[in-house]
């Protein structure tokens, strides 16, 4: 397991899918052009950002669940949300002045990811070398592996400062992130709408239908744990929107006892692509006695934030078909070190977008485009106009479709200064 998963002592790089990344290069797409991945951090600076309007839109309007004036907890839901959308960015300067930005999926307390990165990360890394991003990411885990930091906070600073280093070298090289993995690129993702975010059925059909007359062909639902009701939403909404060819369900990990064979023979029967994150999110034993049940293929992996955590999942008994690592917690390096135990182990993989701005959502369409041609690209629409001109992005959603360009790093600029109204003190 550690050879596959961990850079040995005698050997300063990582396989992966069939591409070295060692201490000095890269190799650009599929050519032999080499590209330096060395670099030296110089300085690392955090903000935490909160933006009007909650990450359920109006999914969830008087929905009768628990608000504080930060935090929210739904019905049939057992996860905290953010009642207005906050992120944390981050800003790395290289001592040859480059500069890159990483934002983690951090939707609760992205302070907390800030003071990691600012007052603890930065004093471990400022002015030490690296080959690689890799190796950022592999010093910094084992920096605290020891003593137990396999998630949480600790994971979501090595996310954002790995995202960010790539950026950085990215823009030093002029060279597109995706186009610094040595693997075949898809320029264009055919995507789905995560969620149609609207109160009632009848608001979620109308939602729906907008979107199909603008070339969408996908959408996924959010169960509340009641399967019954979930099957009617979902009926009604095939019959609806029929524009709308491919249905995702997510239940949030909330089916439990005889829910779970229930929900997927159901759900399959009407055509589900994938039943998303069924089960409480620990439970191997479970995820594998329900793969062998008939019905919809099961889809997850957000949880998860390094190959560490994933090896057991993809090794022995199956316990899912399609994997859905969310770079925003993995960050762009063991994100594509995840992929390639997942597609080894035969799993299918499209990456997860949960909570962040246009920076996060650049970083995973960057590994996206390395996915299968086929593969749908999860959307989360109305994130992405939250930092409004403060950030410009190169990628851009039309026609049902994620199209990426060719720009430096991640084909972003960042004005920090315009968004200086967002930042919390």
């Amino acid at each position: 397991m550690a050879e596959m998963l961990h850079v040995a002592p005698s050997f300063s790089g990582t396989l992966v899918r069939g591409t070295i990344i060692c201490r000095a290069h890269t190799f650009r797409g599929d050519t032999k052009t080499a590209i330096d991945t060395s670099f030296q951090i110089e300085m690392i600076e955090s903000w935490h950002l909160k933006f009007d309007g909650g990450y359920w839109e109006d999914y969830k309007r008087d929905s009768g669940g628990v608000k504080t004036a930060r935090f929210e907890f739904h019905p049939g839901w057992q996860t905290v949300y953010a009642s207005s959308v906050e992120v944390g960015i981050t800003r790395v300067t290289l001592a040859d002045g480059s500069q890159g930005w990483g934002e983690p999926n951090t939707t609760i307390g992205p302070e907390v990811y800030c003071l990691i990165l600012n007052n603890l990360v930065a004093q471990m890394v400022e002015g030490r070398e690296f080959g690689t991003p890799v190796e950022l990411w592999d010093f910094l885990y084992d920096a605290q592996r020891g003593r137990g930091y396999h998630s949480g906070f600790w994971l979501d600073a090595l996310a954002g400062l790995d995202i960010a280093v790539w950026d950085a070298i990215g823009k030093r090289e002029k060279t597109a992130v995706h186009q610094m993995f040595g693997r075949p690129i898809r320029k264009s993702m055919p995507a789905y709408l995560s969620g149609i975010r609207r109160a009632t059925i009848e608001e979620r059909i109308s939602y729906g239908n907008e979107w199909v007359d603008g070339g969408l062909t996908g959408a996924k639902i959010f169960l509340d744990g009641d399967v019954s009701d979930g099957l009617k939403e979902l009926e009604a909404l095939k019959a609806g929107v029929p524009g709308i060819e491919k249905w995702m369900v997510d239940v949030l990990w909330m089916l439990r006892g005889d829910d779970g064979p229930a929900a997927k023979q159901a759900f399959g029967d009407l055509g589900a692509i994938f039943l998303e994150c069924p089960l409480q999110p620990e439970d191997l034993d479970g995820h594998r006695a329900l793969w062998q049940k008939p019905g919809a293929p099961l889809a997850l992996g957000e949880h998860f934030r390094t190959s560490y955590q994933l090896y057991d999942w993809v090794s022995g008994d199956r316990a899912l078909d399609i994997y859905q690592p969310d770079i925003g917690r993995t960050g762009i390096s063991d994100g594509l070190r995840q992929l390639d135990q997942a597609w080894t182990a035969g799993l299918d993989a499209t990456i997860h977008m949960g909570s962040g701005s246009a920076i996060f959502q650049a970083a995973t369409f960057a590994v996206s485009a390395v996915c299968k041609p086929t593969h749908l690209q999860e959307y989360q629409a109305g994130l992405t106009g939250k930092t409004g001109d403060a950030v410009r992005t190169s990628w851009n959603y039309a026609d049902g479709k994620i199209s990426i360009s060719e720009e430096p790093g991640l084909g972003i600029d960042v004005d920090i200064d315009a968004l200086e109204s967002f930042v919390v003190r």
